[in-house]
């Protein structure tokens, strides 16, 4: 029964729950904390110093027992003041002083080149090549074709050289390695010199090639300027001329003066037929002689007119005097007529004089206009001629001078083909090494405690990342940082139909006393106090939970506390079979008939609470489904399992596996204690931890964990952490000295 004062509502007055003190990398994989580093190390610190000691004396008197290399260097100088020539002539390859300079990486890659390893190995004596091939000979290989030998010092050779260049200076390092430390610095010396050679024997070929070159192009321009200066002669005969340029300054000037005097002339024939217009003009108009004789510039005229004025002003005089048919009147008048006669004469002279100088003005104006067009004509004759003169004049001047330019340069190149043309020289010859460089004692040193170090670490970090169990208490403890309840071991001996009754059924002291150390750890580590509710679940099937619930409440019942047994576990219930009792009335039966809180929940028929023994009872499953969730959090259910904790001083509900259903995680605000089942080297530990952490959010108490199924045997003591083992050793230990 609940005691007096007990909280009606559960969740109301419950102590803050215990949690894990460490959360779980999301995901499948675990991130280790360095804590837990430290702690996987110190388990297996012996296993891990022992492999750790055992490779560092494999590997380094694997590396000690290597033979010595001696390493040999020579040195190169680039000079940059050199100029060497390729066919184009112009390229500068002088090395600049960048880091990455293109011209010296070429230079290194040359050296280390497969053509300059087969030039060097060409240029060693017979001695020589005995010599550098005999370090590395096999035992039982005596001699070697010459073939077979070039072969063997390719790979030697080509395998131990290498090129680099010395800082940001001009210095080019050739350095090789050997078993000999004479045939080391022989060789490298004779990369050295070699390259040397190479670079003098391309630089010439090259030259070579260029003054070829240069000189098929020389004679083939020479025959085009020769050819362009014949047809430049001939068009200059075919057109007749000395020189185009006094040709068209000839023009020109015949062209001006043509010009002023078309223009004088047409001047001249304008004033005329001006004249000639007035005079026109005056006679139709009946004018005064006196104004034609002006007009018509004709003297003459104006002296006759003068004196026929005079006999007209006479004749007037004499009119008044004298008579008609007087003497002087008839020598007036015959005087006066043959003036009139002589001014007409006059006037028509005058006038035909004005045409015909009209006439002979506009004929020399034609005449003048003809002769600057002839010359125009000849102006233009002169300039299309020029134009093809040009071009001529234009590509004989172009093909001379290209001429010489290809001829200077060939006089150049030939001169350079005789002088030394490589701007590399030896700066240094190998010297012989008096100390090889392998094996480096300080080397292998370092890498032994790389190793040694890396085995020390990585060893118990691997098996922990492969091997995370749950496999003890120092998991429980340090890990999951949750109290231990209980180590069951696993009970091979007792039938299987026993087990849920190992306090009332099962004749086996070792396995009782292991459930009553639960029952005792769970009473005085427990931070509650009766009446309560206690959910027991796992992450996966197969490690327990029921079990584990049935015994515990066996264990409560023992003691006179009033227990029932609640089985959640909607789609595979358990607890009717181990108590033998049909599964046709529980929970699922009392929810679908009327799921209303009857007044009296222990002789309700549709929820058939069974009466296992003295203060045991068992609430069904009712049957299976899977509306496990919806049913568990519904109003109905919640209220029945008030009910009865009213009823109970202990309600212990078997839940499916937390790691693969919601079921336990939303009956754990209906509950107040967890008790979570791990089975023994079955469950990883993150997985564990991430439920415990989402049952820590909730808000229920978790009382510990309980390990089961714990490994038995001489190694048995190894897994358990002392007390509950030793404790039932202690007793069984006991009961056999008292039956001998």
């Amino acid at each position: 029964m609940a005691s007096p004062g007990s909280p009606a509502n559960p969740s109301q007055g419950k102590p803050a729950p215990r949690s894990s003190a460490k959360a779980s990398a999301p995901g499948g994989l675990h991130a280790l904390t360095p804590r837990e580093i430290i702690l996987c190390i110190r388990e297996r610190a012996i296993t891990a110093s022992v492999l750790a000691l055992l490779a560092c004396v494999f590997v380094g008197g694997w590396l000690l027992s290597q033979p010595k290399i001696y390493r040999a260097g020579a040195r190169i100088l680039v000079d940059r003041s050199e100029r060497v020539l390729d066919m184009a002539q112009v390229v500068d390859q002088s090395v600049g002083g960048g880091k990455n300079d293109a011209m010296f990486d070429t230079y290194l890659a040359q050296i280390t080149s497969p053509a300059m390893i087969a030039r060097v190995v060409d240029s060693l004596s017979e001695a020589e090549k005995l010599r550098a091939w005999q370090p590395y000979a096999d035992p039982a290989t005596s001699t070697l074709t010459p073939v077979a030998m070039r072969g063997a010092l390719l790979q030697i050779i080509g395998g131990n050289v290498s090129a680099n260049r010395q800082g940001n200076t001009f210095f080019a390092g050739i350095n090789f390695r050997h078993r000999d430390p004479a045939s080391a610095a022989l060789i490298a010396s004779r990369f050295a010199t070699q390259f040397i050679v190479h670079l003098l024997d391309r630089n010439s070929a090259v030259n070579n090639s260029a003054i070829a070159f240069l000189r098929e192009q020389t004679q083939e321009l020479r025959a085009k300027a020769e050819a362009s200066e014949r047809a430049l002669q001939k068009y200059r005969e075919e057109s007749g001329m000395v020189s185009l340029d006094e040709s068209r300054n000839i023009v020109v000037d015949r062209m001006k003066a043509l010009s002023t005097t078309v223009t004088s002339a047409r001047v001249a024939r304008v004033a005329i037929e001006a004249r000639l217009s007035q005079a026109e003009s005056i006679l139709a108009g009946g004018g005064d002689p006196l104004e034609l004789a002006a007009a018509t510039d004709f003297a003459n005229l104006s002296a006759v007119q003068s004196q026929l004025d005079n006999l007209r002003t006479q004749r007037a005089i004499m009119g008044e005097r004298y008579g008609i048919r007087h003497p002087a009147m008839i020598e007036n008048d015959r005087s006066r007529e043959a003036l009139e006669r002589l001014r007409t004469e006059l006037i028509s002279t005058a006038m035909a004089n004005l045409r015909n100088q009209r006439a002979k003005a506009l004929n020399e104006e034609t005449q003048l206009e003809a002769q600057l067009a002839q010359a125009e004509k000849e102006s233009f004759r002169l300039d299309a001629m020029a134009v093809q003169f040009n071009v001529l004049r234009r590509e004989a001047e172009t093909n001379r001078a290209t001429y010489a330019q290809l001829l200077n340069r060939l006089n150049e190149t030939s001169i350079t083909a005789q002088l030394e043309n490589s701007n590399v020289r030896v700066a240094d010859l190998a010297q012989i090494p008096g100390s090889p460089v392998s094996p480096d004692v300080k080397k292998i040193a370092m890498i032994l405690a790389v190793l040694g170090l890396g085995i020390f670490v990585g060893y118990p970090v691997a098996l922990e990342l492969i091997f995370n169990r749950v496999k003890g208490w120092t998991d429980v403890e340090t890990y999951l940082n949750l109290p231990l309840l209980a180590e069951l071991p696993a009970f091979s001996k007792i039938k299987p139909e026993l087990l849920p009754h190992l306090l009332t059924r099962a004749d086996d002291q070792e396995a009782a006393e292991a459930v009553r150390s639960l029952h005792g750890q769970l009473k005085f580590g427990s931070r509650l106090e009766l009446p309560k509710s206690i959910l027991v679940t796992s992450t996966l099937p197969g490690e327990g939970k029921s079990f584990v619930a049935s015994n515990l409440a066996a264990a409560f019942a023992s003691h006179g506390i009033k227990t029932l047994i609640v089985d959640t576990d909607f789609r595979r219930p358990t607890q009717h079979r181990f108590f033998e009792q049909p599964n046709d009335r529980g929970l699922l039966r009392w929810f679908d008939k009327s799921p209303n809180v009857p007044p009296d929940v222990l002789t309700d028929p549709d929820l058939g609470i069974t009466a296992l023994g003295p203060s045991l009872h068992l609430l069904r499953a009712g049957g299976t489904t899977r509306r496990s969730t919806e049913i568990l959090d519904s109003a109905p259910v919640h209220h029945l399992l008030d009910a009865l904790r009213k009823q109970f001083d202990v309600v212990i509900i078997d839940t499916p596996p937390a790691g693969v259903f919601p079921d336990a995680l939303g009956l754990a605000k209906l509950a107040e204690e967890l008790i979570y089942v791990v089975r023994y080297n079955h469950t990883s530990r993150p997985a564990v931890r991430r439920i415990i952490e989402k049952f820590t959010r909730s808000k229920i108490e978790i009382a510990g964990i309980v390990l089961n199924l714990m490994p038995s045997g001489r190694n048995a003591a190894a897994h358990y952490s002392g007390y509950n083992h030793y404790g039932s050793k202690y007793y069984a230990d006991y009961a056999k000295d008292k039956k001998a």
